[in-house]
């Protein structure tokens, strides 16, 4: 017989039950991020990061151009929508 289908908030419950139950908990597992990218940056382009995420109080420049990119990427996507926008009210006078 095929088992009931649990609700996400039966499985919640279950989870937070057993949470503190270290019996129930099954080897941990590792897991690679999807959609990770390398990007190759010139040394001068390197150091000039590692400048700015200093200045900027980052710990790794990494972390901070990560930062600036996600950053970038959301500004781009509010001038989209904006733009969108201002072509959907043109049309619609």
């Amino acid at each position: 017989m095929r088992k009931k289908k649990l609700t996400e908030e039966e499985i919640d419950e279950i989870v937070i039950s057993e949470a503190d139950d270290i019996t129930k908990w099954e080897e941990p597992i590792s897991v690679k991020p999807l959609g990770t990218a390398l990007i190759r940056l010139s040394p001068d382009m390197i150091e000039k990061a590692r400048y700015f995420a200093k200045v900027h109080n980052y710990h790794s420049y990494q972390i901070w151009l990560k930062r600036v990119i996600e950053d970038r990427i959301k500004t781009e996507e509010e001038i989209l929508k904006e733009l969108k926008q201002d072509l959907q009210s043109g049309s619609n006078r």
